[in-house]
């Protein structure tokens, strides 16, 4: 790990003039080019949701039939996401990306012309091949675009449009439903992907390593199989025909593949999934314990939404006016983080974040249907800006101590297991509210206990990060230490 300056992280390097000069050039550009492709991938994987009864009656299909058009989509990014990394490393970034967005797009289109179910799941795949390449490649391209001490700011850019999206695809995808047709929830991607593929050919450096290792075709079949077998059993856990049996095979699929993978990778020289990067303790504090967090908070959007409208009687739009605003606090959070964390470090920004977030989680608990909705909009502002703050300031960590080198095999596990614990997280909690409703229709108090369930997460984590040392991420918070205090802290 490399050591904090005497008096402060956040002097700038001697050669920070022509970083800070190739920063200037690309400050704006490259992070909106990429969140806007984030933007894309966020709102295609909510976005349909409202449409299926109809795109069901337009396919002459069942609506629980309907439901393998969202699952296609997950498999295909859990067996193509691994592979990222390599193909950035072999044929250059900006290449794959470029690539990427045009799968993402061809896919798209290819859905809005779908004329029945199996069309609709073959369009769905080519889509998650793209979307499993254009989001691991985009955060990669703005990893290597930074210097680090910049690296917090850029990360702004990116976080809003990926909290957007999904907030965003229901009521848009309900509007263009209802006010066209389900088509057009696909159509609108061809106009941003084509610009997205213009404004990266023109801007992006195609980045590639000189002598790229050969692709490890043993442990892609095993990884994609074992991926594979847990998006699955995480799909199953929110099925109406859940079986135990079924589930009980399919966890134990997983993990004797994962496992498998886990051993072969070890021993592996280049493996598609490298796991020795968890040897660089940030980078394994950041992915674990910060996506052990993701996992608790961000199924609360999806919880508060089912609350507002099956426990207090709130139509969709009036319970999408009100979630809208974790969103708002998100935005309002983006542009203060990179200052708040320079003022309080890392470790500290994180494990605050953990403790109020978890109470907050609790907090959910004592809402009832009288409550202010001003008062509601007030709590779900600050709750998105707590949130946003956390997830913002562990995406940067996770990097603060990889070499350039590297970033593509972090990125991967990054997003492999940023993927899995979202995931996990909504169908823990959808699976958590159907066994505390005992069967009946969900009410108000089987919410309850699973927002406190929730909260205990979130409070686990917080203890996670309290392993961060001090001058953990220095060199991308800027945060002043004090070298003794951290020597002492070490011992």
């Amino acid at each position: 790990m490399a050591t904090p300056p005497e008096e402060s992280a956040s002097e700038t390097p001697e050669n920070s003039e022509s970083s800070t000069t190739r920063t200037e050039k690309v400050s704006l550009v490259v992070p909106l080019i990429i969140a806007a492709s984030f933007f894309m991938e966020g709102l295609d994987t909510s976005i349909i949701n409202t449409s299926l009864p109809q795109m069901a009656i337009s396919l002459n299909a069942t609506p629980p039939q309907m439901s393998a058009a969202i699952t296609s989509y997950l498999l295909s990014l859990a067996i193509f996401i691994p592979i990222s990394g390599w193909f950035a490393d072999r044929f250059g970034a900006k290449h794959v990306y470029c690539a990427a967005i045009a799968t993402f797009t061809l896919g798209s289109i290819l859905c809005g012309f779908s004329t029945t179910l199996s069309m609709l799941i073959v369009s769905r795949i080519i889509q998650g091949i793209g979307g499993a390449m254009m989001t691991p490649v985009g955060r990669m391209i703005l990893v290597r675009s930074f210097p680090k001490n910049q690296l917090m700011r850029a990360m702004t850019f990116n976080m809003l449009p990926a909290n957007l999206g999904p907030t965003l695809g229901p009521l848009l995808g309900g509007y263009i439903t209802t006010t066209f047709s389900w088509h057009w929830n696909f159509f609108i991607n061809a106009p941003l992907g084509v610009l997205g593929i213009f404004l990266a050919l023109r801007f992006f450096k195609n980045e590639k390593l000189a002598n790229p290792s050969r692709f490890d075709w043993p442990g892609f079949v095993i990884i994609a199989l074992g991926l594979v077998a847990a998006q699955l059993a995480i799909e199953n856990l929110t099925q109406p025909s859940y079986d135990p049996n079924t589930q009980t095979l399919l966890v134990c699929a997983a993990v004797i593949l994962l496992g498998s993978y886990a051993a072969y990778a070890l021993r592996h020289k280049n493996p598609v999934v490298d796991l020795r990067m968890f040897r660089i303790r940030p980078f394994a504090i950041a992915v674990l314990v910060g996506n052990l967090s993701r996992m608790s908070v961000f199924p609360i959007s999806f919880l508060v939404a089912l609350l507002l409208q099956v426990g207090f009687g709130y139509s969709a739009f009036e319970a999408g006016q009100l979630t809208c605003w974790f969103t708002a606090g998100a935005f309002m959070m983006r542009a203060n983080v990179a200052n708040i964390v320079r003022a309080v470090g890392l470790r500290n920004l994180l494990v605050g974040c953990s403790m109020i977030t978890a109470t907050m989680s609790v907090g959910f608990i004592f809402f009832t249907p009288e409550t202010s909705r001003i008062f509601i909009a007030a709590y779900l502002f600050v709750f998105g800006m707590l949130r946003n703050a956390q997830h913002q300031s562990v995406s940067a960590l996770a990097y603060s101590d990889i070499p350039n080198e590297d970033v593509s095999k972090s990125t991967t596990i990054a997003s492999l297991i940023q993927r899995g614990c979202q995931s996990f997280g909504v169908a823990m909690a959808a699976s958590l509210l159907a066994v505390f409703a005992g069967g009946a229709d969900i009410g108000v108090e089987a919410f309850k206990p699973v927002f406190i369930i929730l909260a205990l997460i979130t409070a686990s984590a917080m203890l996670g990060f309290l392993l961060l040392r001090p001058n953990d991420g220095w060199e991308i918070s800027g945060h002043r230490i004090n070298i003794k205090e951290s020597k002492r802290d070490r011992d």
